[in-house]
Order: C-alpha cells, then structure tokens, then sequence
C-alpha cells in the first residue's frame, strides 16, 4: 500500500499492491476507514455517469510503523483475495538481514522521451563501473550531456553503500516477482542480484511498487558522479 497524496482525488497516485497487480486509485478516509477508489467514465453511458469501484479498508489497530486492516467491501476483498485481515508494514521497518549482499547489476533503456541509458554494477567490496551510454543535459530537451557519458569507475561512500545495501534487503528479494512486460513506450529496467550464492533476475518495463526505493537508489548512484572517467571500455553482465 503506498499512500503519497491524500489531497488530490483525481490522481491516482495512491496504490493498492499484491504479488501480482499494482493498481493506481485515489485515497478518501472516511472516519476509521481508508477507501482507495477507481473513478471512471464508460463509453457504455457515453461517457455521461461517473462509475466509482470503492476498494474499502477498515482500520483494526495502527502505529506508526503497522497498520492492521479488514476489507469491507466488495472490490477489496476480491484485491486481497478474501483474506479476513491484512498487516502492513512500513518498508524501511521490513529488512531480511538475512541477505548478505554480493553484487547488483543494473540496466536502464531509452524510452520515448529523455531517459538515460545507464549499465551499472556495484559489487560487495563497494567498487562501481558505469558505462553512461546516454545521459541528457537536466531541463535542455533532448541535448545530451556528453561530458557525462562514457565509462566510469570508483568506490561507493560508505553512506551511499548502506543506502544500497537498505534498499535490496526490503524490497522482498526472495519472492518478489516481476512481470515480464517490455512494451511500450518506457525505459527497460533490467536488475540482477547477487546475493547468499543465488542470482535473481527481473527485467520489466513496469517495476513493483515495492522495488520502487531501489530502483531509485541504483539512479542516484548513476547521477551523484564522484566516479572516475576512464578510456578502458568494459562489459557489464546483461
């Protein structure tokens, strides 16, 4: 469940999320009860009535790291298929200690806009190579920014490494699935994890929510720079 705009009731910017669906809907709290909502219009009624499928959650007990809630209405229990009562937890709150990081692989596609092209690794010993395929200048349309582009190493801080190593422990590695979906108009995400002598592989278009912390941390690491340009190209694992 991610909550990010509590004000905007025609944005879906909220979302609702299992294993397998991550829907987008806006958030109404209604007393002890949180209501995301899919509101819509239907070429059935041409497009004249306003259709309003209410996912209701009643709250049962909260702090501010849980929330334990029951679905109450229709569309909800269908979501969270039946189940009586729900318990979620904050994220950052979420960590499986149990992963002992070995290495991550991170690839980024061009999309139709200004998406960067990024092939990324950053092992457990805290060097990084990046090859800066495409990278465009910030607020300058599609001028790319070709000091920035190229290949580059160094070392991660030790703040940007646990930053890294935070956000692969919580973002559920060990049953998280993707789906496989690379249409159509977005950058590629391709992320390969090395960790307690396994490799898992995930390559979407459409990310989960969940990874969402992740994918952005493996960003900051392209963006922050610190790293040094060098003319040896390398091959990072695809």
């Amino acid at each position: 469940m991610l909550i990010q705009d509590t004000t905007n009731k025609y944005d879906n910017s909220n979302m609702l999320c299992t294993i397998v669906r991550d829907e987008g809907m806006a958030l109404f709290i209604y007393g002890d009860t949180l209501s995301f909502q899919k509101r819509y219009y239907s070429s059935a009624t041409n497009y004249e009535k306003l259709y309003i499928d209410r996912y209701d959650l009643k709250i049962i007990k909260s702090s501010d790291t849980t929330i334990i809630v029951k679905p109450v209405s229709k569309f909800s229990k269908q979501f969270l298929q039946d189940r009586s009562t729900i318990t979620f937890k904050r994220q950052s709150f979420v960590i499986d200690t149990s992963i002992k990081f070995e290495k991550i692989v991170f690839h980024t596609t061009e999309c139709f806009g200004t998406c960067p092209v990024y092939h990324l690794q950053v092992d457990n010993s805290k060097q990084v190579k990046l090859n800066a395929q495409v990278v465009y200048t910030p607020r300058s349309g599609y001028q790319t920014d070709t000091a920035s582009q190229g290949y580059f190493t160094g070392q991660l801080s030790d703040t940007a490494f646990e930053k890294l190593i935070k956000a692969v422990q919580t973002f559920n590695l060990r049953t998280l699935k993707m789906n496989n979906a690379l249409c159509c108009d977005g950058s590629i995400n391709t992320i390969i994890v090395y960790f307690n002598g396994q490799r898992k592989y995930f390559k979407t278009m459409f990310p989960p929510t969940i990874a969402n912390e992740l994918i952005r941390t493996l960003y900051d690491i392209c963006n922050e720079g610190g790293l040094t340009k060098t003319n040896e190209k390398f091959k990072v694992e695809e």
